[in-house]
């Protein structure tokens, strides 16, 4: 078994269990990003198979969700969506879990122009009714944020309040913000890709030629992708676009919905820094000013 303390370290034991499972041997394999200690994937090119991304996970029903992606995301290639295609998925181990995609052309984004934001804003609705079609167990995501936000799943609140008296102050904030729609759920009718950040859309400079990283997608409502985007705009200082995104989003999900996401997006971000040791100060700003503005909507 491969230990998590020896995730940089294990690339032959991956590289053997490739060509083992598809014929042929890795002519070049590039690390992308630090690994973590649950996951790790590499840039890999192969004689015949061409350019290759492979993952590694392990932990979080890692295999249940790459089944799920498997079965579903050709639904949305079909609709014209740019999505890689999974050409292998299977243990590693009895820890480990390897899924193998089809490497997207272009880059990610470092911010958005108005005219990428309208591809954006295109793609997104493809992603609209899904549930007449799509395999639905366990990944109904709009019930999990529900979840999250009033039942204490996870414990994502006692994470994100323990990061600070500063993180404390804003989800005491956060909870007094969602009483007003304090229950809602919303219902999962879409494919949510649940972390559309600028770093997972691929473009060639003059439009999207990728969506990536479609790891934790599920169902629910596509409000979240624009909501999530929205936040990444407000990072950067992109408060306008921030805007557009967040109206488009209310009008999918209304605006007690919009208040469920961004209320979800927020305490989950400030949890997740929590659990990573990062410094959320940034976080905690971004947050503020997404109240901020949406609080006067």
């Amino acid at each position: 078994m491969v230990s998590s303390g020896r995730l940089s370290g294990m690339w032959p034991v991956l590289e053997a269990r490739l060509e083992q499972q598809l014929g042929e041997r890795c002519r070049t394999s590039q690390r992308l990003s630090s690994p973590w200690t649950s996951r790790a994937a590499w840039a890999v090119s192969m004689p015949t198979l061409g350019e290759l991304v492979v993952k590694i996970r392990k932990g979080d029903r890692a295999a249940e969700k790459t089944q799920w992606c498997a079965l579903n995301l050709p639904l949305l290639a079909a609709r014209g969506s740019p999505v890689p295609s999974i050409i292998w998925h299977g243990p590693l181990d009895e820890e480990w879990y390897v899924i193998v995609q089809r490497r997207l052309p272009g880059h990610s984004l470092r911010s958005l122009t108005w005219p990428l934001l309208d591809q954006v804003l295109e793609l997104v609705e493809l992603q609209a009714d899904a549930d007449a079609f799509a395999t639905s167990e366990d990944r109904d995501f709009a019930g999990y944020v529900a979840h999250v936000l009033f039942d204490d799943w996870d414990d994502v609140w006692r994470d994100a309040s323990s990061a600070g008296v500063d993180a404390a102050a804003l989800c005491t904030r956060l909870r007094d913000w969602l009483e007003p729609v304090w229950g809602l759920r919303l219902p999962a009718r879409d494919f949510t890709h649940n972390d559309l950040n600028a770093s997972n859309i691929l473009s060639d400079g003059q439009r999207i030629t990728g969506i990536v990283d479609w790891d934790e997608c599920g169902l629910g409502s596509r409000a979240i992708d624009l909501v999530v985007l929205a936040f990444d705009c407000i990072g950067d200082g992109a408060g306008d676009m921030a805007d557009r995104l967040f109206a488009r989003a209310a009008e999918i999900a209304g605006e007690g919905g919009l208040r469920c996401l961004a209320g979800y997006r927020a305490v989950a971000s400030l949890a997740e820094n929590r659990r990573k040791g990062v410094d959320g100060r940034g976080n905690i700003v971004a947050v503020e000013r997404v109240l901020d503005r949406l609080g006067g909507r």
